[in-house]
């Protein structure tokens, strides 16, 4: 006799040599189908996200690098920037020495060009020490300025002597 309470399970096994029913056989191929079309759909999906994935990642990566481009050309032009300040500083700086070494010049050339005849005698000590300290400022300025050039005394830099208008003396030369 047949039991009641007999599982799919058995039922299968029982039936495992019979032939499907046109209705089952349908069935199950309609269901076999649709699993293998479902398997087709989620590869394509998961393709298509790891594709997805990939392009925005490159993206990312893509971005950084802009970023990084652009944070390096404004380091570089704030680099620039700061550089073209420090050259216009230090031109600003020549500028405001060459002024007072050309008053200086000024003021020594009157002082060289003074009348001595009405001086007396201490008068004349004072023009004469100040020309002194002209000379002396004259020759470091000369030895300073020939190191830099890399001229010598033989290489015409001269010895820094202040010609004495009331003697015609050379300073020395």
């Amino acid at each position: 006799m047949l039991r009641m309470d007999d599982s799919e399970d058995e039922e299968e096994e029982r039936n495992l040599g019979n032939h499907e029913g046109t209705k089952k056989g349908k069935l199950r191929v309609k269901m076999e189908g649709e699993a293998s079309s479902l398997r087709k759909k989620m590869e394509q999906m998961m393709k298509a996200r790891e594709e997805l994935t990939t392009k925005t990642l490159e993206t990312k990566l893509l971005i950084t690098e802009k970023k990084k481009e652009v944070w390096l050309a404004q380091v570089e032009a704030k680099h620039e920037e700061a550089k073209r300040k420090a050259d216009l500083e230090e031109r600003m700086i020549k500028l405001k020495e060459a002024k007072v070494w050309k008053e200086l010049m000024v003021e020594e050339k009157e002082h060289m060009m003074m009348s001595k005849k009405d001086m007396d005698q201490e008068q004349l000590q004072w023009w004469k020490d100040y020309k002194e300290d002209i000379a002396e400022r004259k020759r470091i300025f000369r030895g300073a300025s020939s190191t830099l050039r890399g001229d010598t005394p033989m290489s015409g830099g001269g010895d820094g002597g202040v010609e004495d208008s009331t003697t015609g003396d050379n300073g020395g030369a």
